[in-house]
């Protein structure tokens, strides 16, 4: 497998749709796999807490292949504050301060 996060991605597809993570690769078209609207949002919620993320509902429309999902969730690290995905217990775009 290639990284940590295409391994998650893959898991958390194989989870969704109850079929082996061995018959889903990067190129992967998700239609070809039965992946619906009710599927996305399952999907989607379980990747946020997955990875303590907020994906934008933008970006959702142009996904269509496993890699798609992957290369999103790696910008959306990327462009995160340091420390900001590590560590935090609350729900994706909520902040634990009290402040």
């Amino acid at each position: 497998m290639a990284d940590a996060v295409a391994e998650k991605v893959i898991a958390s597809l194989a989870s969704v749709k109850r079929i082996p993570a061995e018959k889903i690769t990067l190129d992967t078209n998700l239609q070809e796999i039965g992946i619906d609207s009710l599927d996305v949002f399952s999907l989607l919620f379980e990747l946020e807490n997955a990875f303590n993320i907020s994906i934008p509902d933008d970006q959702v429309r142009s996904i269509r292949t496993v890699k798609d999902i992957v290369e999103g969730i790696k910008k959306i690290q990327a462009a995160a504050p340091p420390g900001a995905s590590a560590g935090s217990a609350g729900p994706a775009g909520q902040t634990s301060s009290a402040d």
